[in-house]
């Protein structure tokens, strides 16, 4: 099993004291430790193991706070905290004072998941368990699948104060490869997701079967579609993936509608009249002087593939016609005057993508 302890970086806001970093480093080590178990067939150790790390993590808001927050008992002492010796809160009392104290209560839904596991928890370390069936098996699967994912939202979006910056991007990370390696987690985040997705769903927006975590949950994002031109570009909620995007055309001789995919093609050709034409010019928005033209930076390269001279204007935004990404904006190379996607604030003397800048002062 990998040790996951997160090094903050403290030049970075926000400020994570050391011991909230020793806490929360802890608590990852027993949500793996939990993970680990499960994949070995050991769900009695993966549920004491899992409860252990949901009782570190609800506590660090708690220290971040204030240390004494963490510590139960009439006597607190800073001396015997510092060295391990003192009592510390009950779950119930952590949860009491995240919403007395810190005015942030879980919510009622995270609760009510997480008692799920705490019961479990309490059958396999104080009553005589018998194995586990199948059945049972996969009831804990989706019960701590759930808590998980609840956990997970706790740390990054109730208290992205204290779990934010570099370990905010390292959890969210870590989510989508859950969510994509285990059907146990990927059902457990559809669940989560499912009111959102039924309200958008209510507003009219496509909504079809992700090919990678086959949960119904990719949204078909239209853009540009009252030019006749349409932007199909299909993201899924649960697990993020993000399908190739394509175009519906409308042949300009015959109106007939037509897909194409980002497949490099320089010219388009009708499949219903046999009308063809530059994908350039198809596509291109541009609708100032012919004279103009020269002045306008277009066609502009795209350097996601290297497309030289593929971007044309698009719905006030910038699209290659080779791979069909779009982009908000244009920039200018101060070396070679070419214009394309992405250019460093270096160019005068590294150039573009498109070109091999100032050489001689590059060798010298």
């Amino acid at each position: 099993m990998k040790n996951r302890k997160f090094i903050f970086d403290n030049n970075e806001e926000p400020f994570v004291p050391k011991e909230v970093q020793a806490l929360i480093n802890n608590g990852l080590e027993f949500l793996d430790k939990a993970r680990a178990e499960l994949e070995d067939s050991k769900p009695k150790f993966s549920i004491v193991s899992f409860w252990t790390a949901v009782e570190i993590m609800l506590k660090v808001p708690l220290i971040h706070e204030h240390w004494s927050l963490v510590c139960s008992g009439r006597r607190i002492e800073r001396s015997k905290y510092l060295a391990g010796d003192f009592q510390s809160v009950t779950y119930d009392e952590t949860c009491q004072r995240l919403g007395d104290v810190l005015e942030r209560p879980l919510p009622k839904e995270t609760i009510a998941v997480f008692k799920k596991v705490k019961d479990h928890r309490n059958r396999v370390v104080h009553f005589y368990h018998s194995e586990f069936t199948d059945t049972q098996v996969k009831a804990i699967l989706d019960e701590q699948a759930d808590a998980w994912f609840a956990l997970n939202r706790f740390m990054r979006d109730q208290w992205n104060n204290i779990f934010g910056g570099p370990l905010n991007s390292k959890l969210a990370s870590d989510e989508d490869l859950m969510v994509r390696s285990s059907v146990f987690y990927s059902d457990a985040k559809f669940r989560y997701l499912k009111p959102t997705i039924d309200e958008k769903s209510k507003q009219g927006f496509s909504i079809t079967t992700c090919t990678v975590c086959s949960k119904k949950a990719a949204f078909d994002n239209l853009f540009n579609e009252e030019s006749g031109n349409t932007l199909h570009q299909t993201n899924c909620l649960v697990c993020g993936f993000k399908a190739d995007p394509f175009i519906e055309v409308t042949c300009p001789v015959c109106q007939a509608r037509q897909n194409l995919n980002g497949s490099g093609e320089k010219d388009f050709n009708c499949d219903n009249c046999n009308h063809s034409s530059s994908l350039h010019d198809l596509l291109n928005e541009w609708d100032g002087k012919l004279e103009d033209f020269s002045h306008s930076g277009l066609p502009a390269s795209c350097c996601d593939c290297d497309g030289y001279e593929t971007v044309c204007e698009y719905g006030g935004s910038y699209l290659c016609t080779d791979c069909l990404v779009l982009h908000e904006s244009l920039s200018t190379c101060n070396y070679c005057g070419g214009r394309s996607t992405s250019v460093s604030e270096m160019s005068a003397l590294v150039g573009c993508e498109f070109c091999e800048g100032n050489t001689k002062y590059l060798n010298d």
